[in-house]
This record gives C-alpha cells, sequence and structure tokens, in this order.
C-alpha cells in the first residue's frame, strides 16, 4: 500500500491528474513503497497516516518510477551540457533518509 496519494504525485510533477495518467501515477508510488518497506524492515506497521518524511520518499521516489522511461539507456541527453547520467541505485540515497524508522539491521 503506497503512503502518498497520486494527487500528491501530480503535483510533485507538476501534472493535472487524469483518469489516464492515475493508474501510472498509482503503480509507480506502489513500486517505490514497495521499496520503502524492504529498505526500512520493520516488525511493526508505520502509524497511519505515515510520519511526514515516508510519504515525502513515496512522492520523490513515485517521481523517479514515472520519470524513469525518458532516461532510457541510463542517462538523459542535453544539447547544452551532455548527457546527465541515472544514478544506478536509485533508492540508496532514500533509504539513507528513511533511517529513523529502520527497526531491524541486518548482520553479516
Amino acid at each position: 500500500m503506497a503512503y502518498a496519494t497520486a494527487d500528491q504525485l501530480a503535483a510533485a510533477l507538476r501534472l493535472p491528474l487524469t483518469p489516464e495518467n492515475t493508474p501510472t501515477f498509482e503503480l509507480a508510488l506502489e513500486a517505490a513503497a514497495q521499496e520503502i518497506d524492504q529498505a526500512l524492515d520493520r516488525t511493526t506497521p508505520l502509524d497511519d497516516p505515515a510520519p511526514q518524511l515516508v510519504i515525502e520518499v513515496n512522492v520523490a521516489r513515485g517521481v523517479e518510477w514515472v520519470k524513469q522511461p525518458d532516461a532510457a539507456f541510463g542517462g538523459v541527453g542535453y544539447a547544452d551540457i551532455g548527457i546527465l547520467k541515472t544514478p544506478v541505485d536509485g533508492f540508496a540515497r532514500h533509504a539513507l533518509t528513511l533511517t529513523p524508522y529502520k527497526q531491524q539491521w541486518g548482520l553479516a
């Protein structure tokens, strides 16, 4: 279950929420929520509603999921500055942000 709404994602993307893009936005938020849940490795669920930080990460990662097709082959081209490369592990920085809500730490 996503922590943010399609309306919040549409606002972050500066796009209107339409019947055509709602399924895509919801799918992106769900994918991001699954990454969040995996990173947090919680034994108890988060409060409902989720903490604002978790919602913000869900929206930020949702934006990345929606825009991913624009970065085919790992980069976005710009005539003035060349190619901007996308991060190899796009969720790693978000996982660090969520550290206050992590419950378990694996042992190696």
